[in-house]
């Protein structure tokens, strides 16, 4: 069993999509030569940190890509630090494998939406639902899209998403964290839940 252990798949998936391989932490031994008493974080700096978001994202990567894109839109920042220092770069970029995952679900969700299928309304919607703030009615004004449109293919993209909560069926979201939870559990790195 791990030593590091998460509270949940969606900690253990946010740390691996958030780990950045630019993250230095100080040696113990230099932390010992200021005075420092050791921290009482979880450790996950260096070579230990990395290691641990290279185990997490192996196993996420196992998973098919419609699972594989939903974690990562659920749990992968939007954007990133960006320090090339030009006069117009705001300090952010969008994050690569964010707009990558957003960009595959779009492109499937067109299974799910019915008659004529707007692309850059899907993609808005989706965005929306992994957490970019925007409403319906900013996005058919937007796309010049009939708000009729926008409200058909939010329906059908948040049941396929998030499934139906009337009858129960079960959304991919919920099908996709299940199984990183299951592989997670199975590696030994989340907390068992009388533990969490």
């Amino acid at each position: 069993m791990n030593e590091i252990e998460f509270k949940s798949a969606f900690d253990a998936v946010r740390f691996a999509l958030s780990y950045s391989s630019q993250q230095y932490g100080e040696s113990p031994m230099a932390k010992r030569m200021r005075g420092e008493a050791a921290e009482p974080g979880m450790g996950l700096i260096g070579l230990t940190g990395a290691g641990q978001a290279g185990l997490i994202r192996r196993e996420m990567w196992e998973l098919p890509d419609l699972h594989l894109s939903v974690l990562v839109a659920r749990a992968a920042p939007h954007d990133i630090p960006c320090s090339c220092g030009a006069a117009c770069c705001s300090g952010r970029v969008p994050n690569v494998e964010w707009v990558t995952s957003v960009s595959w679900l779009t492109a499937a969700s067109a299974a799910h939406c019915s008659g004529f299928s707007h692309y850059r309304v899907r993609r808005a919607i989706i965005e929306r639902i992994f957490g970019v703030k925007c409403s319906l009615v900013d996005i058919a004004k937007e796309y010049e899209a009939h708000a009729n449109t926008v409200s058909n293919h939010n329906t059908a993209v948040r049941r396929w998403l998030e499934g139906n909560k009337k009858t129960g069926e079960q959304g991919v979201c919920d099908v996709a964290w299940a199984a990183m939870e299951r592989r997670l559990d199975e590696l030994g790195i989340l907390k068992a839940p009388e533990n969490a």
